[in-house]
């Protein structure tokens, strides 16, 4: 367990966050895949609020576009913005030094050297590992300090909307089944 704020984060948590991270794929995009990426993208990132809503935690996006629905304070709209700034502030950072680091690793290994040092390479991959390893805590206390802001009135709330949008969309995706099964079922009577 790790200690974040008067809050505990279990190590399942960290592992599920670990796994959303590092094994994003990192693909370049043809012009020809890039619908199919930016689908798979946006399938990425639903799963990713599914899973963050399922266990009560917000990001700070979805609070303030909530604001009204849920009742944020002035105060607290404040804290939620000075929260993401921080955040996207300490991320861009972040992000730009690991990218610099994995290019570096990456012009290491073509280089013409005839011996590649291993303990150099190792230490590289650990430094490109804590650096986004650093970034999942930051990321974790970022949304625990945003779901201690709210009330418990206010917690409430968002779970009886992400229940209802939730609802909503079984219901979308039962009535496009529906109208696909149909539409198969006339073409089959046209053939």
């Amino acid at each position: 367990m790790i200690k974040c704020k008067h809050t505990r984060v279990s190590g399942r948590m960290i592992t599920l966050f670990l796994i959303i991270l590092f094994f994003q794929p990192a693909l370049t995009v043809s012009p020809g895949d890039k619908n199919k990426k930016e689908k798979e993208d946006t399938l990425r990132q639903v799963k990713h609020l599914l899973f963050l809503t399922k266990n009560n935690l917000y990001d700070g996006r979805l609070l303030l576009q909530l604001k009204d629905k849920i009742g944020l304070t002035e105060e607290q709209e404040k804290k939620i913005e000075d929260l993401m700034l921080e955040h996207e502030a300490f991320s861009i950072r972040t992000s730009a030094e690991i990218k610099i680091k994995e290019l570096q690793f990456a012009s290491y290994l073509k280089s013409k050297a005839k011996k590649i040092d291993r303990k150099q390479m190792e230490r590289h991959i650990r430094e490109i590992s804590s650096e986004k390893t650093n970034m999942i805590v930051r990321y974790m206390n970022y949304l625990l300090d945003l779901r201690e802001l709210l009330t418990r009135q206010q917690m409430e709330t968002l779970r009886h909307l992400r229940n209802r949008k939730l609802q909503d969309i079984k219901e979308k995706y039962k009535k496009r089944e529906k109208e696909d099964r149909e539409r198969e079922g006339h073409q089959s009577l046209i053939m």
